[in-house]
Protein backbone atom coordinates (compact mmCIF):
# COMPACT_ATOMS: atom_id res chain seq x y z
CA UNK A 1 0.00 0.00 0.00
CA UNK A 2 2.91 2.35 0.58
CA UNK A 3 3.87 2.20 -3.10
CA UNK A 4 0.26 2.82 -4.17
CA UNK A 5 0.09 5.88 -1.91
CA UNK A 6 3.41 7.19 -3.25
CA UNK A 7 2.35 6.51 -6.86
CA UNK A 8 -0.94 8.35 -6.38
CA UNK A 9 0.90 11.24 -4.77
CA UNK A 10 3.30 11.53 -7.72
CA UNK A 11 0.37 11.28 -10.15
CA UNK A 12 -1.46 14.03 -8.25
CA UNK A 13 1.57 16.32 -8.38
CA UNK A 14 1.93 15.74 -12.13
CA UNK A 15 -1.78 16.30 -12.78
CA UNK A 16 -1.76 19.54 -10.80
CA UNK A 17 1.41 20.73 -12.56
CA UNK A 18 -0.13 20.08 -15.98
CA UNK A 19 -3.36 21.80 -14.93
CA UNK A 20 -1.59 24.89 -13.67
CA UNK A 21 0.49 25.01 -16.85
CA UNK A 22 -2.49 24.64 -19.18
CA UNK A 23 -5.46 26.32 -17.49
CA UNK A 24 -4.44 27.97 -14.25
CA UNK A 25 -6.84 25.76 -12.29
CA UNK A 26 -9.75 23.91 -13.83
CA UNK A 27 -11.44 20.50 -13.92
CA UNK A 28 -8.12 18.72 -14.26
CA UNK A 29 -7.00 20.42 -11.05
CA UNK A 30 -10.03 19.03 -9.24
CA UNK A 31 -9.04 15.54 -10.43
CA UNK A 32 -5.52 16.18 -9.15
CA UNK A 33 -6.86 17.21 -5.74
CA UNK A 34 -9.05 14.09 -5.57
CA UNK A 35 -6.06 11.87 -6.43
CA UNK A 36 -3.98 13.68 -3.77
CA UNK A 37 -6.75 13.18 -1.20
CA UNK A 38 -6.93 9.47 -2.09
CA UNK A 39 -3.18 9.21 -1.62
CA UNK A 40 -3.41 10.88 1.79
CA UNK A 41 -6.33 8.66 2.83
CA UNK A 42 -4.49 5.47 1.82
CA UNK A 43 -1.42 6.64 3.71
CA UNK A 44 -3.38 7.28 6.90
CA UNK A 45 -5.59 4.17 6.73
CA UNK A 46 -3.23 1.40 5.60
CA UNK A 47 0.40 2.50 6.00
CA UNK A 48 2.39 2.28 9.24
CA UNK A 49 3.28 5.76 10.49
CA UNK A 50 0.89 7.15 7.88
CA UNK A 51 0.45 10.42 9.74
CA UNK A 52 4.13 11.23 9.33
CA UNK A 53 3.97 10.33 5.64
CA UNK A 54 0.97 12.64 5.19
CA UNK A 55 2.83 15.49 6.85
CA UNK A 56 5.79 14.85 4.56
CA UNK A 57 3.53 14.85 1.49
CA UNK A 58 1.93 18.13 2.50
CA UNK A 59 5.37 19.61 3.24
CA UNK A 60 6.41 18.71 -0.33
CA UNK A 61 3.19 19.48 -2.17
CA UNK A 62 2.39 23.01 -0.96
CA UNK A 63 5.83 24.60 -1.50
CA UNK A 64 6.33 22.60 -4.69
CA UNK A 65 3.10 23.90 -6.18
CA UNK A 66 3.92 27.47 -5.21
CA UNK A 67 7.42 27.22 -6.68
CA UNK A 68 6.10 25.71 -9.90
CA UNK A 69 3.54 28.52 -10.22
CA UNK A 70 6.25 31.16 -9.62
CA UNK A 71 8.41 29.43 -12.24
CA UNK A 72 5.61 29.76 -14.79
CA UNK A 73 5.08 33.42 -13.97
CA UNK A 74 8.81 34.18 -14.13
CA UNK A 75 9.17 32.47 -17.50
CA UNK A 76 5.90 33.96 -18.76
CA UNK A 77 4.83 30.56 -20.01
CA UNK A 78 1.34 30.67 -18.59
CA UNK A 79 -0.03 33.00 -21.30
CA UNK A 80 1.45 31.27 -24.33
CA UNK A 81 -1.23 28.60 -24.58
CA UNK A 82 -4.15 31.03 -24.68
CA UNK A 83 -4.98 32.92 -27.85
CA UNK A 84 -5.08 36.62 -27.03
CA UNK A 85 -5.24 38.03 -30.55
CA UNK A 86 -8.38 38.41 -32.63
CA UNK A 87 -8.86 37.70 -36.29
CA UNK A 88 -10.93 40.79 -36.92
CA UNK A 89 -8.28 43.45 -37.34
CA UNK A 90 -10.55 46.35 -38.16
CA UNK A 91 -13.74 45.62 -36.22
CA UNK A 92 -14.91 48.69 -34.34
CA UNK A 93 -15.11 48.87 -30.53
CA UNK A 94 -18.62 48.03 -29.33
CA UNK A 95 -18.86 50.92 -26.87
CA UNK A 96 -19.94 53.52 -29.47
CA UNK A 97 -22.25 51.55 -31.75
CA UNK A 98 -25.09 54.06 -31.43
CA UNK A 99 -23.05 56.22 -33.83
CA UNK A 100 -23.98 53.84 -36.66
CA UNK A 101 -27.75 54.22 -36.15
CA UNK A 102 -29.30 55.11 -39.54
CA UNK A 103 -25.97 54.78 -41.42
CA UNK A 104 -25.73 52.92 -44.71
CA UNK A 105 -23.01 50.47 -45.62
CA UNK A 106 -22.11 47.45 -47.75
CA UNK A 107 -21.95 43.86 -46.54
CA UNK A 108 -18.42 42.44 -46.56
CA UNK A 109 -19.64 38.94 -45.75
CA UNK A 110 -22.98 37.23 -46.24
CA UNK A 111 -25.30 37.82 -43.31
CA UNK A 112 -26.67 34.43 -42.18
CA UNK A 113 -28.09 36.17 -40.11
CA UNK A 114 -24.90 37.83 -38.86
CA UNK A 115 -21.65 38.85 -40.50
CA UNK A 116 -19.71 42.02 -41.28
CA UNK A 117 -20.55 45.23 -43.05
CA UNK A 118 -18.41 48.21 -44.05
CA UNK A 119 -19.54 51.71 -43.10
CA UNK A 120 -17.22 54.25 -44.78
CA UNK A 121 -14.09 52.20 -44.12
CA UNK A 122 -15.11 50.87 -40.69
CA UNK A 123 -15.99 47.19 -40.41
CA UNK A 124 -18.71 46.33 -37.91
CA UNK A 125 -20.19 43.00 -36.81
CA UNK A 126 -23.86 43.20 -37.81
CA UNK A 127 -27.03 41.10 -37.62
CA UNK A 128 -29.69 40.97 -40.29
CA UNK A 129 -33.21 41.58 -39.02
CA UNK A 130 -34.72 40.13 -42.19
CA UNK A 131 -32.81 36.89 -42.82
CA UNK A 132 -30.08 36.17 -45.36
CA UNK A 133 -28.32 39.09 -47.10
CA UNK A 134 -25.60 38.28 -49.67
CA UNK A 135 -22.13 39.86 -49.82
CA UNK A 136 -21.86 43.27 -51.50
CA UNK A 137 -25.43 44.43 -50.81
CA UNK A 138 -26.28 47.86 -49.43
CA UNK A 139 -27.66 47.79 -45.89
CA UNK A 140 -28.94 50.34 -43.40
CA UNK A 141 -28.62 50.19 -39.60
CA UNK A 142 -32.14 49.98 -38.17
CA UNK A 143 -31.43 49.19 -34.49
CA UNK A 144 -28.67 48.85 -31.89
CA UNK A 145 -29.56 46.52 -28.99
CA UNK A 146 -27.31 44.90 -26.38
CA UNK A 147 -24.13 45.78 -28.28
CA UNK A 148 -25.55 44.27 -31.47
CA UNK A 149 -26.08 46.24 -34.66
CA UNK A 150 -29.14 45.20 -36.67
CA UNK A 151 -29.32 46.03 -40.38
CA UNK A 152 -31.86 45.73 -43.17
CA UNK A 153 -31.11 45.42 -46.88
CA UNK A 154 -31.82 48.58 -48.87
CA UNK A 155 -34.54 48.11 -51.47
CA UNK A 156 -32.95 50.45 -54.06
Amino acid sequence: MLFLAIGLFIAAVLILAVDIYIEGFGPLGVVGLIVAAASLFISIAWVDFGGFIVLGKIAVMVPGTLLFYRFLRARQLDGKLVLTETLAEDVVDVSGLEYFMGKEGITKTALRPHGRADFNGTTVEVHSDSGYIPTGKRVKVVDVLDKKVFVRQNEN
